[in-house]
């Protein structure tokens, strides 16, 4: 397999185990996938069919690491959508090292019976799972499960935690044995993080985000190489977030593909309430924002205020007109659609545009360009002297404003890195003139090299310098500051 930016991805070999959650629909597998990792990762709901995509993080269990994929539910009887989620299921399943095949210990039925049929070729590396043991009185029904065929079976209560702790040691062991036997080694571990663009450099974590069909997934599926999103002209196909890692120019980037925004008053559905909300925490987890939106339309509110919350957490952003493959790409139309941008939302002047086709590829090689950019000046630091001798020009050239009183920056120093924050030192914060951390932050994107990324300025209020009695004595006169 080939990633999208034409690299060959991590040979087999050095790669993670691969633990793989399956089952029909509404078996509890989501619930189990949160419970193992300790977090809520996969979204969970009564109603069957919520995971759609394939969800993957990286995690140990029982002292191994592993790689733990939630697959959507399987169904016998699945048309349209529920189909494809049934075929990556089952694509899920042939490809894992270990498949944790989960069944309600309430009851099997025809669709269970079907699946089991279905991973019997597969039975050396499934342990069945029965859910839903919540209680000690459940017990003994576990021993039911063994009625069908596989070796290997394992009660557990996702829901109130029962036995996971003993179902991740399990996971373990069986990896540990099917790993000997089949003479793999495990991945060696990471190196070290860096700042350089060596293969052990922080890999660059890139959230895609916009409204429903403006191309995310199709974009998340060109720069991973492979089809791990779902792409339906149906919106709101995806519901979790998607995440994988993919290398672009010798760097480690991971893609999170998020669920379509819309506005708070169209959102009904519980289910695309917990999506959205997973969508707007992801900005909180990435170091780059992508916001994909209609190039022939623009920006339009709801777009605004996904870039605005970008901004707030001080996040790299880079506007990214979707569908350029339907556009005439020509220097006229390109600078049309900056100009329209710039006009619809002159605040993220510093942002990058960058027009993508995820269907011909157009623009994405330069995205991944942009990105890595970005992580870069999120990352750099400047010196607090050269800080202060940029601050003496910046202030020669636009003098404060003096409004009965004189306002000074005593000095100021960088606080901060992604997001990249600065302190100024003020003689004094009431009345001071509130335009004026705008006009420092444009001064640092120009002079200090962060054109393209969010700055904040922080104004605080300093003590007044202490001078020598020796020299009070010596050099009398009035004070340095005024008032």
């Amino acid at each position: 397999m080939r990633s999208g930016s034409g690299e060959t991805a991590v040979p087999a070999a050095a790669r993670l185990p691969e633990v793989a959650i399956i089952g029909r629909p509404n078996v509890g597998k989501s619930t189990l996938f949160n419970a193992l990792i300790g977090r809520r990762r996969s979204i969970t709901h009564a109603d069957p069919g919520v995971t759609r995509d394939t969800v993957e993080v990286e995690c140990t269990l029982g002292g191994r690491r592993v790689r733990l994929v939630d697959t959507g539910g399987y169904s016998a009887e699945a048309r349209d959508l529920d189909r494809e989620v049934a075929r990556r299921s089952l694509d899920a399943a042939r490809h894992a090292d270990l498949l944790l095949l989960v069944v309600d210990v309430h009851e099997t039925t025809v669709e269970d019976e079907e699946f089991f049929r279905l991973m019997r070729p597969f039975s050396d590396k499934v342990l069945l799972i029965v859910n839903k043991v919540d209680t000690p009185d459940r017990d003994p029904l576990v021993w039911n499960a063994y009625e069908h065929g596989f070796d290997r079976v394992v009660g557990v209560s996702a829901a109130h935690g029962r036995s996971v702790d003993r179902l991740r040691e399990t996971v373990a062991a069986r990896l540990g044995e099917a790993l000997e036997a089949g003479g793999r080694t495990e991945a060696a571990p990471a190196a070290a993080p860096s700042t350089s663009s060596a293969p052990g450099a922080p890999e660059v974590r890139i959230a895609v985000l916009g409204k429903p069909n403006t191309g995310k997934s199709s974009l998340a599926n060109r720069l991973l190489g492979e089809e791990r999103s779902i792409v339906s002209p149906v919106a709101g196909t995806t519901r979790d977030v998607v995440e994988a890692t993919f290398r672009h120019r010798g760097r480690r980037l991971r893609i999170l593909d998020t669920a379509g925004i819309r506005r708070k008053a169209k959102v009904v559905d519980p289910v695309e309430y917990y999506s959205v909300n997973r969508a707007i925490e992801s900005i909180g987890r990435a170091d780059i924002v992508v916001l994909m939106f209609d190039a022939s339309t623009g920006i339009v509110d709801q777009d605004k205020k996904i870039a605005a919350q970008a901004v707030k957490e001080g996040r790299g952003i880079i506007l990214a007109p979707g569908k350029w493959d339907l556009q005439k790409d020509t220097a006229a139309v390109r600078e049309s659609v900056r100009e329209m941008i710039r006009f619809q939302f002159p605040v993220l002047a510093f942002a990058p545009i960058v027009p993508v086709s995820s269907l011909t590829g157009y623009g994405v090689r330069a995205l991944l360009d942009t990105a890595v950019a970005q992580w870069s000046q999120l990352h750099r630091r400047v010196g607090t002297g050269r800080v202060n001798q940029a601050l003496k020009d910046w202030m020669t050239h636009y003098k404060l404003p003096v409004r009965g009183k004189n306002y000074k920056i005593r000095f100021m120093t960088q606080v901060g890195t992604n997001p990249v924050r600065f302190v100024a030192f003020v003689n004094r914060m009431t009345g001071f003139p509130e335009g004026y951390a705008q006009y420092l932050e444009n001064c640092i994107r120009r002079d200090l090299a962060f054109p393209q990324v969010p700055v904040t300025v922080e104004f605080r209020q300093s003590a007044r310098p202490v001078r020598s009695r020796r020299r009070q004595r010596a050099s009398p006169g009035p004070e340095e500051d005024q008032g």
